[in-house]
């Protein structure tokens, strides 16, 4: 059975059980002489030397360890040429030990094995090389030989490899352009404190260091059409070590002196820029784009990139790039969907290297297409780059021990892989993308190799990412599928719920931002170094914590997090307000004492937001705006008004001053009592005091009306002729009677008819105001009034037995002309302009008599 193509292969041992039971790892079953022997064969080939520089022989070398009790004699090597494979699964196949792992032989070569277990075949192929183009053809290495004396087994240890035979010359258009991304990335390790997590970072980049190898395998290859996928994350760690630096471990934060290696490491980076390599940034962090998409956080993924490319642009001290759609995107393994090409898209992205197996070919298609394809987003085209991943694997991920040298068999896998790329379509220019995983470990030397025969071989060349982004002819968006996106590549994603959780946590960091970095607080620092210097680094590490490097180590991510939620909540808690239970207003209006605290070391600008449940009834100024002094305290009064009686609850909050709730610190209740009156009670009562007191003063004119009509005399000169038994104007007046004691009112007089002035129209006959009074032909049928005896003292009744002598009935002689005043049988009411009592009837003798002081 064939071996894992491209390998230092390592035969694990073989247990034979019968003479007729296949063991494993190849071994055939045979005669055996000995039954239920343990024996162990190792086969190890060291180098595959191909044909060329003139030679025609394909040379293989290795050694075999057998190791058990058992005697084996006759041990030799076969080495059997196949014949050429046409497609690469028919190559894959071969490689895992399936379908054609034991070719028919084309050519094959013996070897005996020296005393130390090692040999060399030499297989002639001259016969065999294409006069034009190229083929692929397996090669299997079997260990043959006699266990115990019995018969020749030709299958004691197997494995696979693989041979390009090309013809002399290829043209140069036949030839693959191959562009090769170099990922230079690192879990991120950089706090929010500036501290480093641990100290590998210093062996990465060190002399033989994974980060060290990697670059140097790059510069070592002497070729700039690598695309060098930078970390920003790596640049500012790198950053920070250049100076002394402090690195936390569990027995406390060891300090070490500044790394040269991180120094030299930059400098290797800016160097291989200014020399025309390609260096494009990561996502800062190198964030799970995906899971940032499908969880809604486009802002932690807009920061992501924008930051990104910032870091990178200061590294090479070039500007950012602003041009739409210059940017390269290769997210973490490779893995999009179409909503992240979109989002990255909208932030400036043109280019997106993905996975091959989100863009597989197209149905039908016998043959590997290019790996660039175009897509079409609602910001415009992308060019999506299909990175192989069978290729990416045999570099990063090689079977054995790897030196790196031109005849590592190791090399033969891969370079059987690249041939058959041009060997299935050599008249279709397509583009390959060689694209390493994040944390490829290779040494510099094999890296070097790959990059040699990519660039050199008769089958392929280098691009670079310019070029293969520009060239219209190595599209092939017809010959793959659209982009997909399984549920496989879903489950490797963060987990929507950790990635919500660190989104809350930036926004609470965001709102600290706000708190300590506004002019007015630090005028001495503008506010961009001032976001840059206390904001960013807890957002930063925040970031980070949302890393694909966390997808298989979600505890190195959480404790970033941590880390970061604590230094946010330690600010947090370091605003606070603190305000009395209870407040007495005993008016309407007083001042609540509110005590603001500062604890950080940093001046904070805060704004004092009061709220109450019912703003009808308690009225304040709703914003305060005050700078806090680091590591102060400040009471302040605010003034409220109480519009009515009773106990309010007061919310006193901090607030950012864009309106942000600072933390659960920074708010406090308060109860504020108040014992005024409201304004509708005040109202009220001033309204009922007003009606009564109208009222009363309502009453007392009806009465001041009334006493002047009791103690008013009628006038004695009005209009018409004299009444019934009375002289006429031409007599003598009547001698006025004598009132002893008594104050009359002064009565108007009205003009007369016979002193020559136009007389007053008689007025109409008065009501019958008193129908119970006796003494007129009205009043006849009064029992009441008709000479009742006891009514002989009532002044006010005329008539009758005893109201002849009544004391206000007597009247005036003069008045005897008065029509109105009459003292005939109708004791009609005085006319409305009468002021005074009813008059006495005429011919009456009566005259007043003096006033009782009882009223009588």
């Amino acid at each position: 059975m064939g071996i894992a193509a491209g390998t230092t292969a390592t035969i694990q041992p073989v247990t034979r059980t019968s003479p007729d039971t296949s063991g494993t790892s190849g071994s055939s079953g045979g005669a055996s002489s000995s039954a239920g022997t343990n024996q162990a064969v190792q086969l190890t080939v060291t180098e595959v030397t191909p044909p060329g520089n003139g030679s025609t022989v394909l040379r293989i070398s290795g050694s075999v360890v057998t190791q058990g009790g058992a005697s084996i004699t006759g041990l030799g090597v076969r080495v059997d040429l196949g014949a050429a494979l046409t497609s690469r699964s028919q190559l894959q196949k071969v490689a895992a030990g399936g379908a054609g792992a034991s070719p028919s032989s084309s050519a094959a070569a013996s070897a005996t094995v020296d005393p130390t277990g090692g040999f060399t075949a030499d297989v002639p192929v001259a016969e065999l090389i294409p006069a034009s183009g190229l083929e692929v053809r397996p090669v299997q290495v079997r260990v043959v030989g006699r266990v115990n004396g019995g018969a020749l087994d030709s299958r004691l240890a197997t494995l696979t490899t693989f041979v390009v035979l090309s013809a002399p010359r290829v043209a140069q258009s036949q030839r693959t352009p191959v562009l090769t991304v170099v990922p230079l990335a690192s879990k991120p390790r950089l706090r929010s404190d500036g501290l480093l997590t641990d100290n590998t970072l210093a062996q990465d980049v060190a002399e033989g260091g994974r980060l060290r190898e990697l670059l140097k395998g790059v510069i070592q290859s002497h070729t700039t059409a690598v695309a060098l996928g930078v970390d920003p994350t790596l640049v500012q760690a790198l950053t920070r070590m250049s100076t002394r630096y402090s690195y936390a471990t569990p027995s406390g934060e060891p300090t070490t002196t500044e790394s040269t290696d991180a120094i030299a490491y930059l400098e290797m980076i800016r160097d291989y820029a200014r020399r025309g390599g390609t260096v494009f940034a990561l996502p800062y962090g190198d964030t799970d784009l995906p899971a940032l998409v499908h969880a809604d956080q486009l802002d932690a993924l807009k920061y992501s990139v924008n930051t990104g490319q910032q870091v990178i642009a200061e590294l090479l001290e070039k500007p950012v790039l602003a041009q739409e759609g210059s940017w390269t995107a290769f997210p973490a393994d490779g893995l999009a969907d179409a909503g992240t090409v979109n989002a990255l898209s909208a932030n400036g992205y043109g280019t997106v290297i993905v996975d091959d197996q989100l863009l597989p070919a197209a149905r039908g298609l016998t043959y590997t297409p290019s790996a660039a394809t175009t897509m079409a987003t609602a910001t415009g085209q992308v060019r999506l780059l299909a990175a192989d991943h069978v290729l990416a694997g045999l570099v990063a991920d090689p079977d054995g021990i790897v030196d790196g040298s031109q005849n590592d068999p190791a090399l033969a896998r891969f370079q059987a892989e690249l041939a058959m790329i041009t060997d299935q379509a050599p008249d279709r220019r397509r583009l390959v993308v060689l694209a390493l995983p994040r944390y490829a470990a290779v040494s510099a030397s094999w890296l070097r190799v790959i990059l040699d025969t990519v660039t050199t071989s008769t089958y392929s060349t280098g691009i670079s990412l310019g070029d293969a982004t520009a060239d219209a002819r190595l599209d092939a968006t017809r010959q793959r599928s659209a982009l997909t996106y399984g549920e496989a590549a879903q489950a490797k994603e963060l987990p929507a719920e950790y990635v919500n959780r660190v989104e809350e946590i930036r926004g609470k960091a965001y709102v600290l931002g706000s708190v300590f970095c506004q002019p007015d607080a630090t005028p001495a620092l503008a506010t961009e170094t001032c976001l840059r210097t206390r904001r960013d680094p807890v957002i930063n590490t925040l970031i980070t914590g949302l890393s694909a490097a966390w997808r298989t180590d979600s505890a190195g991510g959480t404790s970033l997090v941590q880390q970061a939620d604590g230094a946010v909540q330690e600010k947090q808690s370091s605003i606070r307000v603190v305000g009395s239970q209870m407040v007495n207003l005993t008016s309407s209006r007083g001042r609540v004492p509110v005590t603001l605290e500062n604890s950080s070391d940093w001046d904070a600008t805060v704004v004092v937001k009061l709220s109450s449940s019912d703003r009808g009834r308690l009225i304040s100024a709703t914003k305060i705006t005050r700078v806090l002094k680091a590591g102060q305290k400040d009471q302040i009064e605010i003034e409220v008004d109480a519009e009515s009686a009773g106990t309010f609850p007061v919310d006193i909050r901090l607030e950012t001053v864009d309106g942000q709730a600072i933390g659960p610190e920074a708010s406090a209740r308060v109860l504020v009592h108040s014992t005024v009156y409201g304004a509708i009670a005040i109202g009220i009562t001033v309204g009922a005091v007003g009606v009564l007191f109208a009222a009363v003063l309502i009453r007392l004119v009806r009465r001041l009306r009334a006493r002047s009509r009791s103690q008013g005399a009628p006038p004695d000169d009005l209009p018409g002729g004299p009444g019934p038994g009375q002289a006429d104007s031409a007599g003598p007046p009547a001698p006025a009677p004598q009132v002893a004691e008594r104050a009359t009112l002064p009565l108007r007089k009205y003009p007369s008819a016979g002193a020559g002035g136009a007389p007053y129209p008689a007025p109409p006959p008065p009501p019958d105001w008193f129908p119970h009074h006796a003494g007129g032909p009205h009043h006849p049928s009064d029992p009441h009034h008709a000479g009742d005896p006891r009514h002989a003292h009532d002044p006010r009744h005329a008539g009758g037995l005893d109201h002849a002598g009544g004391l206000d009935h007597g009247r005036d002689p003069g008045r005897a002309r008065d029509p109105h005043h009459a003292g005939g049988p109708d004791l009609g009411r005085a006319g409305p302009w009468s002021f005074g009592r009813p008059a006495a009837p005429a011919g009456s003798t009566a005259q007043p008599q003096p006033q009782h002081p009882d009223g009588r």
